[in-house]
C-alpha cells in the first residue's frame, strides 16, 4: 500500500461527509458549490506529503523531526465557516445537477 494511503481514504470520507453532493471521481473528490446561482466543481486530490512539516509552514525547517499527532476523522465534521446543512436552493440544486448527469 502506498504512504498515507490509509491516511488518505479516512480524510477522503471526512471531506464526502462534510459536503452532502461530494463524489470520488477517479483519484480526486469533486464538490458542487453553488456561485452565483451557476454550480461549479471543486476538485480536491490528495497526496501524502513527503517532508512533514510543523504548523507554521514556510518557517519550518525541512528534515527536521517534530511530535506528530493521530488524527481521527469526525463523522459529522463541520469545517469553520460551513453551515451542517445546505439551504434549500442549494439542494435543489445538487438534484438538478444529479438528474441532468443522468446519476439518480
Amino acid at each position: 500500500m502506498a504512504r498515507g494511503a490509509a491516511s488518505k481514504e479516512q480524510v477522503m470520507a471526512g471531506i464526502l461527509a462534510a459536503f452532502p453532493g461530494s463524489f470520488k471521481y477517479d483519484k480526486e473528490i469533486r464538490i458542487p458549490m453553488n456561485e452565483d446561482g451557476e454550480i461549479i466543481q471543486i476538485k480536491c486530490v490528495l497526496t501524502a506529503a513527503k517532508v512533514n512539516v510543523e504548523n507554521g509552514g514556510d518557517t519550518a525547517i525541512p528534515g527536521v523531526v517534530t511530535a506528530t499527532k493521530t488524527v481521527t476523522a469526525s463523522v459529522n465534521p463541520t469545517p469553520a465557516g460551513f453551515m451542517n446543512e445546505p439551504t434549500a436552493e442549494e439542494k435543489q440544486a445538487v438534484a438538478d445537477l444529479v438528474s441532468k448527469l443522468g446519476l439518480s
